[in-house]
C-alpha cells in the first residue's frame, strides 16, 4: 500500500468517526428546550397578580399563602393587587384588557362563569383568557350566626323561610356568583323565596353578617371555617353530595331532599394570546407550590380543599361549568 493511498484511508476514517460522533449525540428534549427558552425569557420582572375581590375573602387569602411558595419556582415577585366590584367583574375585565406577556395575570373562579350565565358581562369567560391552572374547589354553603335562636337546624331556617316570603335574607360576595346562585337555586327547588343581599366579596358580607345586618350567609367551607370554629356561626347545609369530614354533624341539602350540589372553582388565568410556553411555566410553578407540605397544612387549618388541574383540564371544567349554569338558569327563570 503506498503513502497517498494510506492517507487517504486515515482521513476517511477520521471523517466517518465524527460522523458517529455526532449521529451519537443526544438532541435536546422538547422540554428541556421549554426549559431553556422560559428561562432566558420569562419572567424577567416582578408579576402583577389580580384578586378580582376584596381582600380578606377566601379567594385573596388562598391566593396570598400560594404565592408565598410559588414565588420561588415562578423566579420572581409576584405584587398582589385587589380590584374588587361588580362580582369579580372589574377585576376580570381588567386582566382581559391587559398585555398577554404574563406579566399581568390574575384569579378566576367558576363565579365568574356564573355571572356571564346570568347577567350581561363585558367579558367572555372562555374565550377571553387562558387557563392557567385550578387551585382549590370549595363547595357552598349556608351560614347563620351562632346565637340566632330561630335557626337551631335546617328545618327551622326552611320553615321560616317558607313562613315569610321574602322576609329572610341571606348575604352573598356579589351579584353572580356561585353564592348568588346557590340562593337562586335554593328558592327554586325547595319552592321559597329568600333574599340574597349582595356586597363586593366575602369580607364585606361576612362583616355585614355578623353585624347582624343580614340573616345568613352564603359562603364556601374555608370563608366560614374561622366563624365557626370561633362560635360565631353555625352552618345550617352544605351544598356538596357527600358530607364533609371537617363537619362531619353537617348535613347536605340533598340529605334534606333539596337538590342543590354546587363548589366555588378558584384558579388562575392570564390574557387571551399569552404564550402557551408562559402559561405551562406558570401552570407548572404553581404545581411544585402546591405540592409543599406547609402550603397544603396552611390550606387545610383555614379550610380551603386543595384541588389542582392544569390548564386543559381546569379550561374543560369551566366549559362544563358554563353549560351547566346555563342550563340551571333557564329552570330558575322558568
Amino acid at each position: 500500500m503506498n503513502k497517498k493511498y494510506r492517507i487517504f484511508i486515515v482521513v476517511i476514517l477520521c471523517l466517518v468517526l465524527v460522523v458517529a460522533a455526532g449521529c451519537q449525540q443526544k438532541p435536546a428534549t422538547q422540554e428541556e428546550k421549554k426549559e431553556e427558552k422560559s428561562k432566558l425569557d420569562y419572567p424577567t420582572k416582578p408579576i402583577t397578580f389580580i384578586v378580582t375581590y376584596s381582600a380578606g375573602g377566601g379567594t385573596d387569602t388562598g391566593v396570598r399563602i400560594l404565592h408565598k411558595y410559588a414565588e420561588k419556582y415562578i423566579g420572581q415577585s409576584v405584587v398582589i393587587v385587589n380590584k374588587p366590584g361588580g362580582g369579580g367583574e372589574v377585576g376580570l375585565v381588567e386582566i382581559k384588557n391587559s398585555k398577554n406577556d404574563g406579566y399581568t395575570i390574575g384569579n378566576f373562579n367558576s363565579a365568574h362563569v356564573m355571572a356571564a350565565a346570568l347577567r350581561e358581562v363585558k367579558y367572555d369567560p372562555l374565550a377571553d383568557f387562558e387557563f392557567i391552572c385550578q387551585q382549590v374547589e370549595d363547595p357552598r354553603l349556608f351560614a347563620v350566626r351562632a346565637d340566632d335562636e330561630r335557626f337551631k337546624n335546617f328545618e327551622d331556617f326552611l320553615n321560616y323561610a317558607k313562613e315569610n316570603p321574602g322576609q329572610l335574607t341571606i348575604a352573598t360576595s356579589g351579584a353572580g356568583t356561585t353564592g348568588h346562585f346557590s340562593i337562586e337555586a335554593f328558592n327554586h327547588f325547595a319552592k321559597v323565596d329568600v333574599k340574597p343581599v349582595h356586597f363586593g366579596g366575602a369580607g364585606e358580607s361576612r362583616a355585614a353578617f355578623l353585624g347582624g345586618h343580614v340573616d345568613a350567609i352564603a359562603q364556601t367551607v374555608g370563608e366560614v371555617k374561622q366563624m365557626v370554629e370561633e362560635g360565631q356561626a353555625r352552618i345550617i347545609a352544605i351544598a356538596a353530595e357527600e358530607r364533609l369530614d371537617l363537619f362531619p354533624d353537617t348535613p347536605t341539602f340533598m340529605e334534606k331532599g333539596i337538590d342543590l350540589v354546587i363548589a366555588s372553582s378558584r384558579g388562575i388565568c392570564a390574557p387571551a394570546g399569552t404564550p402557551k410556553e408562559i402559561v405551562d411555566y406558570l401552570a407548572d410553578a404553581y404545581k411544585k407550590a402546591m405540592e409543599e407540605p406547609e402550603y397544603i397544612e396552611e390550606m387545610n387549618k383555614l379550610g380551603l380543599p386543595i384541588k389542582y388541574l392544569p390548564p386543559d383540564k381546569f379550561r374543560k371544567s369551566m366549559e362544563k361549568a358554563s353549560e351547566l349554569y346555563k342550563t340551571l338558569v333557564e329552570v330558575i327563570e322558568q
